[in-house]
C-alpha cells in the first residue's frame, strides 16, 4: 500500500510481482504503472470496473480515483476527472495530499470558459461536483470575487473544499508569487511621441509601472518610443534587444504589430498590445494581447444564445468599427444556431423615424447594438426598449455617474471588471496610480497592468496553459494564444451593475 500512497511507479512494479494478478490491488498497481507510461486506455479498462468494489483500503481507493482522474484529464474529459478527484479527496490521508488534489481539481475547472462550466454543471447530479464547479465560477467568472466566495460558502457550508485551498485560489494577480519574481530588462515599446496614440500609450505605461511596483519586482523597464508606423517598428525592436532587453511589451497599434511578423525578428518573449487577424502567422515567442471587438462580439453572441435568444436584429453604426462589431456578432450568432432577421445601419444623416419603423417591422428576441457610447445615446430613443438590447464595451464611457447614460438604461453589455467593479479589494494596489486618470484612460491603464502580469506569468511559469484574473477580464493563456472573458453588466438608474 505504500506504493499507492506515494504514487511510485517503480515501487508498484516490484509490488505487482508479489500479488495475485486477479486481486483488485494488483489491477490498481497495474493501472498506476500504465498511467506512468501514459497508457490511459489501459487505466480506464482496469479501473472503471473496480469502482463497484467494496472494502478496499483507503489508500487503494485514493489511488483508484486519482489515477482515473489523470486518465480522464488526458482525454480532455474535465467533468469525469473532477468527479474522480472529488471522490479521491475522501480517502487521502494527509493535508498535503488533499491540498494538492484540490488544487489540481480547481485549476482544471477555472481553466475553462464560463459557458463550458455551465454546460458541464448541467450534466452532473453530484452535489459535491456542482459545488466545485460553482466555486470555479465564483473564482474566475464573478465580477466581485470576495462577495461571490462568501455566497458560495453559504450555499455549500459542508463542502469538502479546504479554506486554505480557497484562499490560495482567490489571491489576486498582484500578489501572485509569479508576478514577484520577474527580473531582467523589459523593453516597453509605446507610441508616446505620436499625438494620435500618446493618450493611450501614457495610460498603458502607468498601468505597467503600477503592476511592477505592486509586484515589488526589481526588473528594469526601459521605454522605447514608437511612432505608429509599421515600417519602423522592426528597427526599434532590434535596438531594444541589442541594448539588452530580455523581454518586450508592445507595440500598441495594429500596423506596428503587423511589422513584428517580419521573419526571424522576434528573439525574446514579446507581448504585443494589439491583435491581428487569426490568419496571420504568429512567431512562437510573440503573444498578442489587446481589446479586440471581435472577441467581445463572439462572447456576447454565446451569452445571448445561452439565455435562450434565437432571433436577432443587428443595428450598427455606419462606421468601420460598427461594421466590424456587426460582422463579428453575426458570424458567431449564426455559428451558434441563431437567426439574424434584420441588419440595418445608421448614421447622423439617417431618417430616424424610418429607422424606428424598420426595426418595429421585425419581431426578434433581441437587438444587438453595434455602436459607441455617443452613437448609442442618440439612436436609443428610436429603438423598442421592450426588446432586450445587447452591446459591447464601447457603449460604456467608464463613468458610472454620467447622467447622459440614463438613456441607455436596461442595455446589457460586456466590459472589463476594472470598470464594472472598481471597488474590488483585489484591485487596491492599483487605485492610487490610476486615481488621476480620466475614465476614458482607465481601459488602457488596465491593459498595462495585465500586460505586466501576463509577461510575469509567461516568464516564470513553464506550463503551456494558465489562467489569470486580470483587470481586463479573465485571461486564459494557451501557448502564445490569449482568450479574454468579460463579465456581463447592465445600465441601470444608479449607474451600471454586474449581472
Amino acid at each position: 500500500m505504500e506504493c499507492l500512497k506515494k504514487a511510485d511507479t517503480p515501487c508498484a512494479q516490484v509490488a505487482l510481482a508479489g500479488i495475485n494478478p486477479a486481486s483488485p490491488y494488483a489491477k490498481i498497481l497495474e493501472a498506476q504503472i500504465a498511467a506512468g507510461g501514459q497508457d490511459y486506455d489501459t487505466v480506464l479498462r482496469l479501473l472503471i470496473p473496480l469502482q463497484a468494489e467494496e472494502n478496499l483500503l483507503p489508500a487503494a481507493l485514493a489511488s483508484l480515483h486519482a489515477t482515473l482522474a489523470l486518465a480522464y484529464e488526458n482525454q480532455g474529459n474535465t467533468l469525469r476527472a473532477v468527479e474522480q478527484r472529488s471522490q479521491a479527496d475522501a480517502y487521502l490521508q494527509t493535508p498535503e495530499t488533499r491540498a494538492a488534489n484540490q488544487k489540481q481539481l480547481i485549476d482544471s475547472l477555472i481553466a475553462l470558459p464560463k459557458n463550458a462550466l455551465l454546460e458541464i454543471r448541467g450534466e452532473s447530479a453530484d452535489t459535491a461536483v456542482q459545488g466545485w464547479i460553482d466555486l470555479a465560477l465564483a473564482i474566475a467568472h464573478s465580477g466581485q470575487q470576495s462577495t461571490a466566495l462568501a455566497q458560495w460558502r453559504q450555499a455549500y457550508p459542508d463542502h469538502q473544499a479546504d479554506e486554505a485551498a480557497l484562499g490560495a485560489q482567490s489571491a489576486p494577480a498582484s500578489t501572485n508569487a509569479l508576478a514577484q519574481t520577474l527580473t531582467g530588462k523589459v523593453a516597453l515599446l509605446l507610441p508616446i511621441g505620436t499625438p494620435a496614440f500618446a493618450f493611450a500609450a501614457e495610460a498603458v505605461r502607468s498601468g505597467f509601472i503600477a503592476a511592477q511596483k505592486a509586484a515589488n519586482s526589481p526588473a528594469e523597464v526601459a521605454i522605447y518610443t514608437t511612432y505608429g508606423r509599421k515600417d519602423e517598428i522592426a528597427a526599434i525592436y532590434r535596438q531594444a534587444v541589442a541594448e539588452g532587453a530580455q523581454y518586450a511589451v508592445g507595440p500598441l497599434t495594429r500596423g506596428e504589430v503587423a511589422g513584428l511578423l517580419e521573419p526571424e525578428l522576434i528573439s525574446v518573449p514579446t507581448i504585443a498590445l494589439n491583435v491581428l487577424d487569426e490568419q496571420s502567422a504568429t512567431p512562437a515567442k510573440l503573444v498578442q494581447f489587446g481589446l479586440p471587438v471581435e472577441e467581445e462580439a463572439m462572447q456576447l453572441a454565446k451569452i445571448a444564445r445561452a439565455q435562450g435568444m434565437q432571433t436577432a436584429v443587428i443595428a450598427a453604426a455606419n462606421t468601420p468599427l460598427g461594421k466590424r462589431m456587426a460582422q463579428a456578432f453575426a458570424s458567431e450568432w449564426t455559428e451558434q444556431g441563431g437567426l439574424v432577421v434584420l441588419q440595418v445601419e445608421f448614421n447622423e444623416q439617417s431618417n430616424l423615424l424610418g429607422f424606428k419603423t424598420q426595426l418595429a417591422s421585425e419581431r426578434a428576441d433581441m437587438i444587438f447594438l453595434a455602436a459607441n457610447a455617443e452613437q448609442a445615446r442618440w439612436i436609443r430613443p428610436y429603438m423598442n426598449q421592450a426588446i432586450p438590447t445587447f452591446a459591447l464595451s464601447h457603449i460604456y464611457d467608464g463613468n458610472p455617474a454620467n447622467p447622459d447614460n440614463s438613456v441607455l438604461n436596461a442595455i446589457h453589455f460586456v466590459d472589463m471588471p476594472w470598470l464594472l467593479n472598481p471597488d474590488d479589494p483585489s484591485y487596491s494596489a492599483y487605485r492610487a496610480s490610476s486615481s488621476e486618470l480620466p475614465p476614458n484612460a482607465q481601459r488602457w491603464f488596465a491593459v498595462g497592468v495585465d500586460a505586466w502580469n501576463i509577461l510575469s506569468a509567461l516568464a516564470v511559469k513553464s506550463a503551456e496553459k494558465m489562467q489569470l484574473r486580470g483587470l481586463t477580464g479573465t485571461i486564459m493563456l494557451d501557448g502564445n494564444h490569449i482568450q479574454r472573458e468579460l463579465p456581463l453588466a447592465q445600465f441601470r438608474g444608479d449607474g451600471v451593475a454586474l449581472e
